[in-house]
């Protein structure tokens, strides 16, 4: 066969509605075909470390996406591994997915082929087809010698078909009067082609008003009347010889009409990552790292360190060339001791010494001691078992993320048009500042802003102007979005939806699957939590937090607490979440809570900030970092950025308010919904509030909640299921009391 036509769109589209194996139409909306990788896109160019993380995310997808479809709940026999993901990434019933069996590739191009090559007549309906694309305009000019009427009187005006056949495993097929079965006797899927009355192979297809299951084959001959129905040939296969022992019924087997205009007919399947130039933390994430880990979370979240004797320190010190800070603090702390028991020293004095010795204390705690604490247990199981969690709720993953995020973009350095990278939104730069204002009414600006900067409990807002992302698309399924799906033929049956990689492409010497990656740079805000205002607001809400040693932080509490809710299968989080789907089924614990929060918040900013920006809701994507009680909202797309959400920020500065953006946080009515008695039984989250499209949202908008900002209810997920006391009414009783941590 020779090479399919290629036709370009965006690369968003390529990656998305024009993927490998989608259904498209062309302008005009005639003319359906088959979206089919080309072997001529780019490589992306990506860094060893990016292409490692896509794919581990991709592994991690294809291991989750089958342990809950090969669940098989209210089926009568276990579920085929192959009928739950690609056959290509299975080796002895495991799932496999190896870097070197991937090709990650710019979406400049997308290949396609008419599909489905079935026909009807439109004077009369006669049913047409070919198998083979490649036979199609000889076995097309010859379609009329079939009409009831001869050829000659044939009106020769044939209409593709808009509806295809699909299955849940995948498969996609045009509509046929063949019909395959199961032969017991034989042990094998055979096809019956012609009219089982009068023996003829050409039927006229009726399509009734209504709902296409009305649809039927009627023979030409004698006129009886075959329903349109197919069965998936390998689910057929797999689950034929069951159907003889009544092990499987043929509600899992057979296929259905959809129009293939419909999203039933293709879900894309893809995830997102932040892309870093450093990979100094990142790469203690790698096996064997579990030691320097432990040491970074130690470290990062105040952990005391062990015990290291004044030898020890003196060498340690020595080694690294602050041999004269040790004489300094030795030479100091003698001193005080001496000054103590004579009695000769000022309070002040003692003081003063005391809090030198301590800054020099917390200097080597940071540096030359780092990975000398003594990581607790919980620590220690959340660095050896984090290989079992799912990445996007791993909070060591999201401890490291942050961190570098926080060397790469939030510690200054300049745009190649000298534009900050990142700026303080209470603080502003040139391009921030709307136009016309005079000294004071910056300095006036600025103040409201921060006002209501604590009025939501944020200890830091901070507007960056390059957020790296890479999307990317990897599969499709067919039916279905999620792992299974249901039919009323079926009962109660979970039947499972197979995940499909794209089929591979040529590059160099070999085949591979491509990954269909975009790369973007856009702005977005960064924003951080006051810890003081978290640990409160749990404590009202009688949310327990795990007891921790003198001066470890929230974060490293929350760390500890996954670790433990991991080992737990009613609590864990798994890729779905469907732990967090029952009703008043899980008991409060703060990693949830908080992670509730902040999601619930990015919601929130997203969507004043589509209001306001002129972008919609689904132009934003996200990124939590619950540790660090931080979250990421970012502009996706892979067109210039014309500059959105600081224009945004610009225009809508104003010395009264400080800024709109913030003042319409602030302000109750922004969180009011238009199903609120509804939107509360559901616990607090619909799309007339806090949802936005799901493909923009990290969860598939789960662990959302306006009663966690505003009070007023629970998630449907808390077990008390009483009414919380919202964080913005904590921030808002003690905004003046805030003490902002020293940067």
């Amino acid at each position: 066969m020779t090479r399919p036509p290629f036709m370009q769109r965006s690369r968003s589209q390529l990656a998305t509605a024009y993927a490998p194996n989608s259904l498209f139409t062309f302008e005009g909306g005639s003319g359906a075909c088959m979206a089919l990788p080309v072997s001529g896109n780019r490589t992306a160019e990506l860094r060893p470390i990016t292409q490692n993380m896509i794919s581990e995310q991709i592994q991690e997808y294809c291991e989750a996406w089958a342990d809950r479809a090969m669940r098989g709940q209210n089926l009568r026999h276990p579920v085929p591994p192959a009928l739950a993901v690609d056959n290509r990434i299975l080796s002895d019933g495991i799932v496999r997915v190896r870097i070197g069996d991937l090709a990650f590739q710019v979406p400049d191009v997308v290949g396609y082929v008419p599909f489905p090559l079935a026909f009807t007549c439109t004077r009369c309906g006669l049913h047409r087809e070919t198998r083979r694309l490649e036979r199609l305009p000889q076995e097309a000019a010859a379609f009329r010698q079939a009409c009831p009427t001869g050829s000659a009187g044939c009106a020769d005006d044939w209409e593709q078909i808009d509806v295809v056949l699909t299955h849940w495993a995948g498969a996609v097929e045009p509509i046929s009067p063949v019909y395959r079965y199961w032969a017991a006797q034989s042990g094998e899927v055979r096809e019956i082609s012609r009219c089982s009355s009068c023996g003829l192979d050409r039927f006229y297809l009726r399509r009734p008003p209504g709902p296409l299951g009305s649809w039927h084959f009627e023979c030409i001959r004698c006129h009886t009347v075959r329903p349109i129905l197919q069965r998936d040939l390998q689910t057929l296969q797999l689950l034929g010889p069951l159907t003889d022992q009544n092990l499987a019924v043929f509600a899992e087997i057979n296929m259905e009409p959809v129009s293939y205009r419909a999203s039933a007919a293709y879900y894309v399947h893809g995830d997102r990552l932040l892309v870093f130039d450093q990979d100094q933390y990142v790469s203690l994430l790698g096996s064997g790292q579990n030691g320097p880990l432990e040491g970074f979370l130690t470290t990062r979240y105040g952990y005391p360190p062990s015990q290291i004797s004044d030898d020890d320190k003196a060498a340690i010190l020595r080694a690294a060339g602050r041999g004269s800070e040790w004489d300094n603090y030795v030479g100091m702390r003698d001193l005080l001791a001496m000054l103590t028991a004579s009695g000769n020293a000022t309070e002040a004095m003692i003081a003063s010494s005391r809090s030198a010795m301590a800054r020099w204390e917390d200097d080597w705690n940071a540096t030359v001691f780092v990975g000398r604490q003594q990581a607790t247990p919980g620590i220690v199981a959340a660095c050896r078992d984090r290989t079992r969690y799912v990445r996007r709720f791993d909070p060591v993953r999201m401890a490291v993320e942050h961190e570098t995020l926080v060397q790469e973009k939030l510690h200054g350095g300049q745009l190649s048009d000298g534009k900050e990278v990142s700026v303080d939104v209470t603080v502003l730069d040139q391009f921030l500042i709307p136009d016309g204002l005079g000294e004071a009414e910056v300095a006036l600006l600025r103040a409201e802003a921060r006002r209501r900067r604590d009025l939501l409990g944020i200890a830091e807002m901070r507007l960056l102007r390059d957020v790296r992302l890479c999307e990317y698309t990897f599969g499709y399924t067919r039916t279905s979005s999620s792992p299974t799906v249901k039919r009323d033929k079926a009962g109660d049956a979970e039947m499972p939806v197979r995940l499909r990689l794209f089929d591979r492409v040529e590059v160099g010497d070999s085949a591979r699957h491509p990954v269909l990656c975009l790369l973007q740079s856009n702005e977005g805000f960064y924003i951080r939590l006051n810890e003081a205002t978290v640990l409160e607001w749990l404590a009202v809400n009688e949310i327990p937090l795990a007891p921790a040693l003198p001066g470890v932080r929230l974060g490293g509490r929350l760390i500890e607490e996954f670790a433990d809710i991991e080992s737990d299968d009613s609590t864990r989080f798994s890729r779905f979440l469907d732990e967090y789907r029952r009703e008043r089924g899980v008991a409060r614990r703060a990693y949830p809570y908080v992670y509730t929060l902040l999601h619930s918040m990015a919601h929130h900013l997203i969507g004043i900030s589509a209001s306001m920006s002129g972008l919609d809701l689904g132009s934003f994507g996200e990124h939590i970092f619950a540790p660090d009680l931080s979250f990421l909202v970012y502009r996706r797309g892979v067109t210039m950025d014309l500059g959105n959400l600081s224009s945004m920020w610009r225009d809508h500065g104003d010395p009264n308010l400080g800024n709109e953006v913030l003042d319409r946080m602030v302000d109750p009515v922004s969180l009011r919904c238009g199903s609120e008695s509804v939107c509360n039984h559901r616990g607090g989250a619909c799309p007339d509030c806090v949802l936005i499209p799901e493909t923009a949202c990290l969860t598939r908008n789960e662990l959302l909640s306006r009663s966690v900002l505003i009070g007023r209810g629970a998630p449907r997920w808390d077990a008390p299921g009483t009414a919380l006391t919202g964080y913005y009414e904590i921030a808002r009783r003690h905004a003046h009391s805030y003490q902002q941590p020293t940067p």
